[in-house]
């Protein structure tokens, strides 16, 4: 896949495009993305997306992200994506003209012959072009527009947004339901105070990265994929209080039966069950049975 950005000397030709911020790449987005695919005819596959949302950068805040831009990648990789195109989010995008919008970025820059989005679409100034302009604009901008409807759970519609609120309450098995894929945290495994080591229960530190959204502090059952296998585990989002003073959030993950070193490996933490809240303990061998006893309940209902 390549990546590229609107700002490259590169204009594309012939391609079917759709464009969004695309946090999760959850159902929804990848409905959009199979119409792509069954819909190319030997074109490229493009998505143009943004690094923030207009909301979030004319408050001059950074939202958390349910992925990384990282993961965004590789997840649209996976969904066999041949070109992904940044949107820097400016000023001047934002006041563009929806029929500027379409004649010099989707039209000249990016080569667009078929557009894909869903229903409530938006973009330009003030959000004011939706799916009915490029309807009655398909003939004069020579494009053609399939509109797909929205992917529902719970007979509600999925959204980046539900699928937030859901991460914030812990709901992973609800969350991993509507991305349609595990919540996950990729990160370089750092090397830690060997304090799980010496208790006979090693754990793999990773810190997330800083715009990423992370459920509650407390342990939860993960899957590890180190080097493209995979590997029960679980893991502990949060400060450890027991042994730590400071409030750096990491990600200290067991990997249950795992006896070799993965310092400075890229691994891959894969969330499911929530099994209880962070919580500091009175010793440290009060906190290793409690390890163990999770581990017991992980060890019940893994799946791997």
């Amino acid at each position: 896949m390549q990546c590229i950005s609107v700002n490259d000397n590169i204009q594309l030709k012939n391609t079917i495009v759709t464009v969004g911020k695309f946090d999760g790449i959850h159902k929804g987005h990848e409905k959009l993305l199979e119409v792509i695919r069954k819909n190319a005819n030997g074109r490229q596959k493009v998505v143009l997306t943004f690094e923030t949302t207009p909301k979030a950068f004319l408050n001059n805040k950074a939202n958390k992200t349910i992925v990384t831009e990282e993961e965004k990648q590789i997840l649209c990789e996976q969904q066999g994506i041949d070109v992904y195109m940044k949107m820097p989010m400016t000023k001047e995008f934002l006041a563009l003209e929806p029929d500027i919008f379409v004649r010099k970025i989707l039209k000249d820059k990016m080569g667009v012959t078929t557009i894909v989005c869903g229903p409530d679409f938006h973009f330009g100034v003030n959000a004011s072009g939706d799916v009915d302009f490029l309807r009655e604009n398909q003939e004069k901008y020579g494009y053609q527009l399939i509109v797909v409807e929205k992917e529902k759970y719970n007979n509600k519609d999925i959204s980046s947004t539900m699928i937030r609120e859901k991460i914030t309450q812990g709901k992973m098995l609800e969350v991993n339901e509507m991305l349609d894929h595990p919540y996950r945290i990729i990160g370089k495994v750092e090397q830690g105070k060997h304090l799980g080591r010496t208790l006979g229960l090693p754990t793999a530190n990773i810190i997330p990265d800083s715009t990423k959204l992370l459920p509650p502090n407390g342990v939860y059952r993960t899957v590890v994929v180190v080097n493209n296998k995979s590997f029960n585990s679980i893991s502990n989002v949060g400060v450890n209080p027991t042994v730590e003073n400071g409030n750096q959030i990491k990600v200290e993950t067991h990997i249950i039966d795992y006896k070799d070193y993965i310092y400075n490996e890229i691994v891959q933490v894969q969330f499911y069950d929530f099994i209880r809240p962070e919580k500091a303990f009175n010793s440290v061998d009060e906190l290793k049975n409690q390890i163990n006893a999770d581990i017991e309940i992980c060890r019940n209902i893994s799946q791997v």
